[in-house]
Protein backbone atom coordinates (compact mmCIF):
# COMPACT_ATOMS: atom_id res chain seq x y z
CA UNK A 1 0.00 0.00 0.00
CA UNK A 2 1.04 3.75 -1.03
CA UNK A 3 2.78 4.68 2.53
CA UNK A 4 0.79 8.22 1.87
CA UNK A 5 -2.39 6.24 2.52
CA UNK A 6 -1.16 4.47 5.49
CA UNK A 7 -0.26 8.21 6.97
CA UNK A 8 -3.67 9.63 6.12
CA UNK A 9 -5.58 10.65 9.73
CA UNK A 10 -8.99 9.31 7.77
CA UNK A 11 -7.76 5.66 8.10
CA UNK A 12 -8.61 3.80 11.66
CA UNK A 13 -5.00 1.35 11.83
CA UNK A 14 -3.73 3.65 14.72
CA UNK A 15 -6.06 3.52 16.82
CA UNK A 16 -4.90 2.33 19.90
CA UNK A 17 -5.94 1.22 23.65
CA UNK A 18 -4.13 0.96 26.52
CA UNK A 19 -2.30 -2.12 27.89
CA UNK A 20 -3.24 -2.36 32.11
CA UNK A 21 -0.74 -4.36 34.21
CA UNK A 22 -1.81 -3.94 38.13
CA UNK A 23 0.56 -4.59 40.91
CA UNK A 24 2.54 -7.29 41.58
CA UNK A 25 1.55 -9.05 38.20
CA UNK A 26 4.85 -11.55 36.54
CA UNK A 27 5.02 -11.77 33.06
CA UNK A 28 6.84 -14.54 31.74
CA UNK A 29 9.46 -14.03 28.64
CA UNK A 30 8.38 -13.60 25.03
CA UNK A 31 4.51 -12.93 26.01
CA UNK A 32 2.56 -10.65 23.28
CA UNK A 33 -0.01 -8.54 25.06
CA UNK A 34 -2.65 -7.01 22.86
CA UNK A 35 -3.94 -4.13 23.24
CA UNK A 36 -6.83 -3.23 25.55
CA UNK A 37 -6.19 -6.16 27.95
CA UNK A 38 -5.50 -5.86 31.69
CA UNK A 39 -3.56 -8.43 33.69
CA UNK A 40 -5.29 -8.45 37.06
CA UNK A 41 -3.69 -7.67 40.06
CA UNK A 42 -1.41 -11.22 41.49
CA UNK A 43 -1.99 -12.87 38.63
CA UNK A 44 1.12 -15.41 36.15
CA UNK A 45 1.59 -15.16 33.22
CA UNK A 46 2.99 -18.20 31.40
CA UNK A 47 6.07 -17.21 28.93
CA UNK A 48 5.39 -17.41 25.14
CA UNK A 49 2.17 -16.59 26.06
CA UNK A 50 -0.43 -14.62 23.45
CA UNK A 51 -2.76 -12.76 25.93
CA UNK A 52 -5.68 -11.56 23.72
CA UNK A 53 -8.52 -10.66 26.36
CA UNK A 54 -8.34 -9.55 30.01
CA UNK A 55 -6.89 -11.84 32.93
CA UNK A 56 -8.81 -11.48 36.25
CA UNK A 57 -6.46 -11.03 39.47
CA UNK A 58 -5.30 -14.28 41.14
CA UNK A 59 -4.82 -16.26 38.71
CA UNK A 60 -2.25 -18.35 36.57
CA UNK A 61 -2.35 -17.60 32.50
CA UNK A 62 -0.84 -19.33 29.45
CA UNK A 63 -0.98 -20.36 26.08
CA UNK A 64 -2.02 -18.97 22.68
CA UNK A 65 -4.13 -17.33 23.36
CA UNK A 66 -3.87 -17.39 26.76
CA UNK A 67 -6.55 -18.51 29.06
CA UNK A 68 -7.01 -19.08 32.96
CA UNK A 69 -5.48 -22.21 33.83
CA UNK A 70 -5.76 -22.09 37.74
CA UNK A 71 -6.98 -19.86 40.23
CA UNK A 72 -4.20 -18.63 43.30
CA UNK A 73 -5.84 -19.04 46.83
CA UNK A 74 -3.99 -17.73 49.75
Amino acid sequence: MDFKLRRSPSTDWGVSAPVVIEDDAFIGMNCLILKGVTIGARSIIAAGSVVTKSIPADCIAGGNPAKVIKRISE
